[in-house]
């Protein structure tokens, strides 16, 4: 995570040097935004199928989410945002027996890049949205067990993901906003041992400046 983490937020802060200047077209809700967010994540199973892993539901812990965004609101088409973004997440796999395997501790680890189009209602202080979006995620497992199913532990791997957003800004200054949101989150790991098929549900709070 140290890697990524360092290498993100120094990519944030050149966009915020360069990109930002003095307000402007925040007062009408349209122009660029930046902003962080983090939250709570209840992911579903690991479905792992295929290779020497076998097949096998895993069950994960809740756990969290950060990250970063860079947004535009074209002034012409206010009701649509499209915005690019970096988020971590973090699930501990729960001490289970499946079949003949055991899970004794262990996590699974992810840090994604999307692109998000959204559509918005840019109406007084309260703006709805919903989006899709579509990226790539690395995802990485790590722990100890025993049986088949534990061979996808310790594993690497990248690939294409999607999610679904739904959720609202808080106006409460022409260039501020709190951001609530839910996200649908999905992404199928090729794993060297076999696929891992991860789903993750996100709540999620961030602060978004407009400029």
């Amino acid at each position: 995570m140290n890697k990524w983490t360092g290498f993100v937020l120094c990519g944030f802060v050149a966009f915020l040097l360069v990109f930002v200047p003095s307000g402007n077209a925040a007062a009408a809700g349209t122009g660029g935004y930046v902003g962080i967010f983090g939250g709570y994540t209840m992911p579903d199973d690991l479905e792992v199928s295929g290779g020497s892993a076998g097949s096998g539901d895993l069950s994960l812990d809740s756990g969290y989410v950060a990250g970063l965004k860079g947004g535009y609101i074209p002034p012409q088409m206010q009701y649509i945002a499209v915005e690019f973004e970096y988020f971590y997440t973090s699930n501990d796999f729960e001490s289970q027996t499946v079949g003949g395997s055991s899970i004794n501790d262990g996590d699974i680890t992810t840090n994604n890049f999307f692109l998000n189009l959204l559509l918005r209602y840019p109406v007084n202080w309260f703006q709805p949205y919903v989006g899709l979006g579509i990226g790539w995620s690395w995802g990485e497992t790590s722990g100890s067990g025993t049986g088949s199913l534990s061979r996808i532990l310790n594993q690497e791997e990248n690939d294409f993901a999607w999610q679904f957003l739904i959720g609202a800004d808080f106006v409460f200054h022409p260039q501020w906003a709190i951001d609530v949101g839910y996200r649908y989150v999905q992404c199928s790991y090729g794993f060297d041992n076999g696929d891992g098929d991860l789903t993750n549900h996100m709540i999620t709070v961030g602060l978004k400046y407009r400029f």
